[in-house]
């Protein structure tokens, strides 16, 4: 009764035990966790734990709604017997609660690799943490970097007693850097390209150049007729004993390359060779061929025909050709497109092949560009040589690029970060830190540095593991892993434990010292395990607020039986 006066004066407690707070508490974390169910599928678990599960305000809301159920079984007191069972399910939920509460504060999981012979007594955080190191202090917190673009996150850590502001400004999952347009840079064309691996858009830089298949792409700084190629009609190139011969093939034929007691002479070429057609030299190098005649070391002969657009394809002759057919020789031509600045916004452009300047929309050619011919660029249109299969389009002459980090469509890009440093003058510094860099990033604040890792951290574990052997089970007739298993060597010198074999397998885990080791992966030769390691410390108050939730539903079913009406009647009347 005095309890029940104490509620009654207290407007605060009546409001913290008002059944309606109750239910609006249960209906607000429920929709919470419903709209987390939208975030996860989105954006993965890392995603509805940054933007739900881990905020804040639904910390607040779970904290309120476990003391409102506490008041509430206070503020009844005392009970009868036959609300056993209710009184029973009431402190299971707050006791679940309780579990959860430090599962999310105190508990942590991690990754476990281990290779063949070697022993760990670590793990790493499933969490990725920002980390700065400066002098000899360090300090660290989680972050949970879900989805690309500008960021919020901020925390303040002590260094050398010193209170420093560390901010991630900006995500990328896949990072790159990529050239901007921007003042104080160099001249740069946007160039999209259609070869063998499909179309592909990139930057050609003033002074640069870049390979397409047989096509090579040129931007000069200089005058255009500067242009010029060492080997006009091509080279021949052949390797024996592990050393490459080359010979350019020149005007004047035949011409010889005489390597290793072999004799290899160019006895015939053709620009743009046709079965059964004599060698027009005046023709655009549409499908350049040389004729080989090749003398080996004991005399003996043969003839070679090379492409310089089809090395694949073998054209042999003579009675001793098949000697030769395993000596490795190429015959290739750089057929080249190069670009040039008109002297003010446009570009002017020479290749070394016939090219058709095609309407896009309509795909019919406006006009026939001979070889060698100058002509000006003009952008998004298309320009194509059937021959060598190349196409392209200039999408944009820019004055000046300079490059700078971005996301990139690459999968196999690394994560980044731009994280910014503030110390307690107020100097900023900025750099980007690639994820799980083994040097991290380095910058001056002020007149002390600083390095900075983005990635895991390394967290220490009071026992030692040792792999033994990685056993990889596969299904009878395949390379598909059926199952896989660890066998390993645990040692904890406090427990008395000195090299306890223990197998860890699929649903079979090691408990140890309130840490779960799951078999998670494998490295890919076969030689080292990963284990999934788990530390929870809310698990038992968890299992035990289950059990007590068990017992409550099962003695509200049953307190007929255990207390009948009739009893409960007579308590009334007493």
């Amino acid at each position: 009764m005095v309890a029940v006066d104490v509620f009654k004066r207290s407007a605060i407690l009546r409001f913290l035990t008002s059944l309606k707070l109750t239910a609006y508490l249960l209906f607000f974390v429920a929709a919470a966790s419903a709209v987390a169910t939208f975030v996860e599928s989105r954006h993965g678990a890392l995603g509805a734990q940054a933007l739900v599960y881990n905020t804040r305000w639904f910390e607040l809301a779970l904290a309120l709604l476990g003391l409102n159920l506490l008041l509430l079984l206070i503020k009844r007191l005392p009970y009868n017997r036959r609300q056993t069972g209710f009184v029973f399910v009431h402190i299971a939920i707050i006791v679940i609660m309780l579990g959860a509460a430090m599962t999310r504060f105190l508990g942590y999981e991690g990754i476990m690799p281990i290779r063949e012979g070697e022993s760990a007594e670590y793990m790493y955080s499933n969490l990725d943490h920002v980390q700065i190191s400066m002098d000899d202090h360090d300090a660290s917190f989680a972050v949970r970097l879900f989805r690309p673009g500008p960021q919020s996150v901020s925390r303040k850590v002590e260094l050398g007693g010193q209170t420093y502001s560390i901010s991630v400004l900006a995500y990328w999952p896949h990072w790159a850097e990529t050239y901007v347009p921007a003042e104080g840079g160099i001249p740069a064309v946007n160039l999209a390209t259609v070869g063998s691996a499909g179309m592909e858009s990139r930057f050609l830089l003033a002074g640069h150049s870049q390979r397409l298949g047989q096509v090579v792409f040129r931007y000069i700084e200089g005058e255009l007729d500067e242009a010029g190629s060492a080997a006009p009609r091509g080279e021949f190139r052949v390797r024996i004993a592990d050393k490459t011969h080359q010979l350019s093939v020149p005007e004047r034929l035949p011409a010889t390359l005489q390597a290793d007691g072999y004799s290899f002479t160019i006895v015939e070429f053709h620009p743009d060779y046709k079965v059964g057609q004599a060698p027009d030299l005046d023709r655009p190098m549409e499908n350049p061929m040389i004729r080989v005649s090749i003398t080996g070391p004991a005399g003996q002969q043969g003839e070679r025909m090379l492409f310089a657009f089809h090395p694949d394809f073998d054209m042999s002759h003579g009675s001793q050709a098949e000697s030769f057919r395993e000596l490795p020789m190429v015959y290739s031509f750089e057929a080249g497109i190069t670009f040039a600045s008109n002297g003010s916004d446009g570009l002017l452009c020479r290749a070394s092949m016939s090219l058709a300047q095609m309407d896009m929309g309509s795909a019919e050619v406006d006009r026939e560009i001979p070889v060698g011919e100058v002509f000006e660029v003009e952008e998004l249109v298309l320009y194509k040589n059937d021959v060598s299969t190349v196409s392209f389009v200039i999408q944009e002459v820019l004055p000046s690029v300079v490059l700078q980090p971005g996301p990139s469509g690459d999968p196999n890009m690394p994560a980044a970060a731009r994280i910014a440093v503030t110390n307690p003058d107020g100097v900023n510094a900025e750099t980007i830190v690639v994820r799980n860099s083994p040097t991290g990033s380095t910058v001056m604040i002020g007149d002390r540095e600083a390095t900075i890792n983005l990635g895991p951290v390394r967290i220490s574990v009071p026992y030692q593991l040792q792999l033994e052997d990685f056993v990889l089970l596969t299904y009878p007739g395949s390379e598909n892993p059926a199952s896989y298993e660890s066998h390993v060597l645990l040692y904890d010198p406090e427990r008395g434990i000195d090299g306890k074999p223990v197998r860890i397998y699929m649903n079979h885990p090691l408990t140890h010292r309130g840490y779960k080791h799951f078999q998670s992966s494998y490295d890919t030769d076969q030689l080292g395990t990963i284990l999934s390691v788990n530390h929870d410390p809310g698990k038992w108050p968890t299992y035990f607020g289950y059990t007590l939730l068990g017992i409550g539903f099962v003695i509200i079913l049953a307190k007929d039986l255990i207390w009948p009406r009739r009893e409960r009647a007579v308590e009334r009347l007493t």
